[in-house]
């Protein structure tokens, strides 16, 4: 006698679940952080174009540009602050949010500067932003060596 599809599909469903429970809490957290990694990596590269570009572009192209980077580099910050770190982590991902926090400052800083047409307040901005941003890749590194993701390259 075959099995009916609904039989095979609900043992299938009871089967999934319990494949998962295997995975451990720290593996979890290693599968979700590494696609947020590439993210933080590539807002970072953008974020180094960015400001070598800078002297080519206007204020207002600056400071929409400077915004944008912004939001996005937030945005991975908060998808990493969300997941559900192991503890033996939490040192890590911890130290990580907290040095993305100040290079979010960093840049919104300079596209107030720029808005503004402060030519001091940006060259300001730009230099504590490089200081906030190899702290960023320090902690991005040690992270992403505890969780076999990409490391930074600066």
């Amino acid at each position: 006698m075959r099995p009916r599809l609904g039989t095979l599909l609900a043992l299938l469903a009871l089967a999934t679940p319990l494949a998962a429970c295997g995975e451990s809490e720290k593996d979890k957290y290693i599968d979700d952080f590494k696609p947020l990694n590439d993210k933080l990596l590539a807002v970072g590269q953008d974020l180094g174009t960015a400001v070598d570009g800078a002297g080519k572009k206007s204020d207002a192209a600056l400071a929409t540009e400077f915004d944008a980077l912004a939001t996005r580099l937030e945005e991975v910050n908060n998808d990493i602050a969300d997941l559900d770190t192991p503890p033996e982590l939490e040192d890590e991902a911890s130290a990580l949010n907290t040095r993305i926090e100040a290079t979010i400052g960093d840049i919104e800083d300079i596209a107030k500067a720029a808005r503004q047409n402060d030519a001091e307040e940006a060259a300001a901005a730009t230099v504590q932003l490089a200081s906030d941003a190899q702290k960023v890749n320090a902690a991005q590194n040690r992270l992403a060596k505890a969780t076999g993701a990409e490391v930074g390259d600066r």
